[in-house]
């Protein structure tokens, strides 16, 4: 499953969503800046992290302790804290109120004159892997990001690399291996034995194995999905059956080697394991090779491998056995890739990941790659991450996760081309930490607040997005249950009234929201 080249070695706030990490006190919100920020602040990000239920306030001088409490209680919220060295109020909201509904209605209390949400600030965790910013895929599915909650190392998860065997000198992998690493002889009936440290039968397993988990903050080279996930080479090649990049079609294995491999893994290895497979071959998948899948995904291991690079409408075996996550491979565009196989097994439980052009460890240093066999190590690393920070999920959950975290690049659902969508570790983590988009708002869902929504008491309306579709150019819509325009705007307020300025009936009304990145939409009620 191989392509590869060889190197040498402020607008202001309208949008938000709700997370409610279970493990972490201060809750947040993400807000989204209405406009692009202007040039002098182009190294601001597209969304800040604030603190829940708060905002400070700057009220005009002259206006007194007690006026201040009744307007803010006549409002719903109530005074926290003076900072009266800075002349700033901080203030708290009633329950169930975001930061973006309060800032916006606090507008209209007399006697404010300047608004601030109370950022949230975080122990970054950018790694210092001089390589880092080359690793365009690591930043497509937000796992900078991912990292700021966890890197895997909270609790160990071994990625099993089902391969042509690791190079276990390389600095960047030689300190993530545990066990013994094992060489199941394709040659000789899949007879194991041991292979410490491993070695490489071609540079794939070696390139695999850096996508996954490559040593990170180290200092050096690269970084991988997951800094904290271990490896353990499962070498089912010969060396003499392989050379170079294994692309001269001579490197070949056996369902004997396979079976063998993943039987160890099942029986040998303890804790969370995800089996990795970025080896394939367009036939169906024997019944064989699926009763070894079978057993092993009965005893909670993972299984993923790469869909294949035929560019054909077929996924390659072992990607197409039942309980195996078939995984495609994008571009840096968020494109599938030309050379990615898709077919009814990706609709089933396929996944994408970035598969062109990644930078990863090699023997002897680094190379860019190519092919479905570096989007499924994507995949196996961050299923590694959903493990660490809940190690009380079963496979099938971290599955779970992995589908509905990602993000839809087809038709509003699964599909043969891209599956469930392109792996979001950040969503990933969120979802994680929740269990639920009960509580952190799931794909396509959107809020009003307050609803039902008073206009002569409340004033305004709020509306909030999802972080999925979160992007530049926002667009809100609001409509009549009979699909009859009412109002357009391009801020996230509405005073309930049409596009000529009248105060429409009471009802229901709906609302789309588009960003350059997706749609959603909700409904609210408008009592008069």
């Amino acid at each position: 499953m191989t392509l590869s080249v060889k190197l040498p070695f402020a607008g202001f706030l309208v949008f938000l969503f709700w997370l409610e990490p279970a493990c972490f006190a201060l809750k947040t919100e993400k807000l989204f800046p209405a406009s692009p920020a202007p040039a002098t602040l182009g190294h601001a990000k597209n969304t800040i992290e604030v603190a829940s239920g708060r905002f400070f306030a700057r009220f005009k001088a002259g206006t007194g302790a007690e006026t201040r409490k009744k307007s803010l209680a006549d409002a719903g919220f109530s005074l926290l804290k003076e900072f009266e060295f800075i002349g700033w109020t901080l203030i708290g909201l009633p329950d169930g109120m975001t930061v973006a509904g309060a800032l916006a209605l606090a507008k209209n209390i007399p006697g404010i004159e300047e608004t601030e949400p109370d950022r949230a600030y975080r122990v970054k965790k950018t790694p210092n892997d001089p390589l880092f910013s080359s690793q365009y895929a690591l930043s497509r599915v937000q796992a900078a990001s991912a990292w700021e909650y966890d890197t895997g190392s909270s609790n160990t998860v071994t990625v099993a690399v089902l391969d042509t065997g690791i190079d276990g000198t390389h600095p960047e992998l030689s300190g993530k291996l545990i066990a013994t690493s094992q060489f199941f002889d394709p040659n000789s009936s899949g007879v194991r034995s041991e292979n410490q440290p491993p070695t490489p039968a071609c540079t794939h397993a070696t390139r695999v194995a850096g996508v996954a988990a490559a040593a990170t903050d180290n200092g050096i080279g690269i970084g991988g999905m997951s800094w904290g996930a271990k490896l353990i080479s499962l070498k089912v090649f010969s060396d003499a059956d392989c050379s170079g990049d294994c692309q001269d079609g001579t490197c070949l294995t056996a369902n004997a080697s396979i079976i063998a491999a993943i039987d160890y893994a099942w029986s040998s290895l303890t804790g969370k394991v995800v089996i990795n497979m970025s080896l394939g071959e367009p036939s169906n998948c024997s019944g064989l090779l699926q009763a070894a899948v079978t057993r092993a995904y009965a005893a909670d291991l993972l299984l993923v491998a790469a869909s294949g690079n035929e560019s054909d409408s077929f996924v390659d075996s072992p990607a197409n056995c039942t309980n195996v996550v078939p995984v495609g491979a994008t571009d840096e565009w968020d494109n599938r890739a030309s050379f990615s196989n898709y077919g009814p097994e990706m609709t089933q439980r396929g996944l994408t990941a970035p598969g062109v052009g990644l930078l990863t460890t090699d023997p002897g240093g680094y190379a860019t790659a190519s092919g479905t066999s570096f989007s499924a190590p994507m995949v196996s690393g961050l299923a590694a991450l959903i493990w660490s920070v809940k190690p009380s999920l079963t496979n099938g959950q971290v599955w779970d996760v992995m589908k509905k975290s990602a993000d839809d690049l087809g038709l509003m659902g699964a599909d043969a081309q891209y599956g469930f969508g392109r792996i979001n570790a950040f969503n990933a983590i969120q979802y994680a930490l929740n269990g639920t988009f009960t509580d952190f708002p799931g794909k396509y869902k959107a809020y009003a607040y307050p609803n039902p929504f008073r206009p002569k008491t409340d004033h305004l309306v709020t509306f909030t997005i999802p972080a999925d579709v979160l992007g530049g150019n926002p667009e809100i819509k609001i409509y009549t249950q009979e699909g009859e325009l009412v109002k357009k705007l391009t801020n996230p307020a509405w005073d309930g009234k049409n596009e000529a300025g009248f105060s429409v009936a009471s009802g229901v009304y709906i609302f789309h929201l588009k960003t350059d990145k997706g749609n959603a939409k909700g409904k609210f009620a408008l009592l008069r």
